[in-house]
């Protein structure tokens, strides 16, 4: 099983965050990852957009249902199912998602690849791998870095 939470940096602080990352990573870690449901800290509201959790919700639908045999939604709450690939759950919330994988990591791809498509400034966490990065890679012209 895999866990991640999933945020999208704001535009604006995306050159900022970019090489920084674990110090975002730190910063989420710190505290409990619920309290940003609904009550993002001070940091996270600054950095980070909120959702449209209906729009995620709709593309994750029409992009992803097709690849997986069983889809089940309530209240902002997504099921996928697939013989091959396994189980994905996805929970969204007004500043991030929270997915948790069980099965093959063909799972998380599929839902990186759908999100990145929405917008390049996805970044995602797994507390329990310590891992963290972009769901789509960054591309920043020199000028854009300082």
């Amino acid at each position: 099983m895999r866990i991640y939470s999933i945020f999208h940096v704001k535009k604006k602080h995306q050159a900022f965050v970019y090489g920084r990352e674990r110090l975002l990573f730190d910063l989420i870690q710190s505290s409990n990852t619920y309290e940003h449901a609904m009550h993002p800290t001070q940091e996270i509201s600054y950095l980070c957009e909120p959702l449209d959790m209906m729009e995620i919700e709709l593309i994750i639908q029409q992009q992803l249902g097709n690849s997986f045999s069983g889809i089940q939604t309530k209240d902002h709450q997504i099921f996928l199912m697939n013989e091959f690939k396994g189980e994905i759950q996805i929970d969204i919330f007004p500043y991030y998602i929270a997915v948790v994988c069980v099965g093959s990591r063909m799972l998380e791809l599929d839902l990186f690849a759908t999100l990145s498509k929405l917008s390049d400034c996805f970044i995602g966490f797994n507390k329990d791998e310590m891992e963290c990065g972009w769901l789509k890679p960054l591309k920043f012209h020199s000028h854009e870095r300082r």
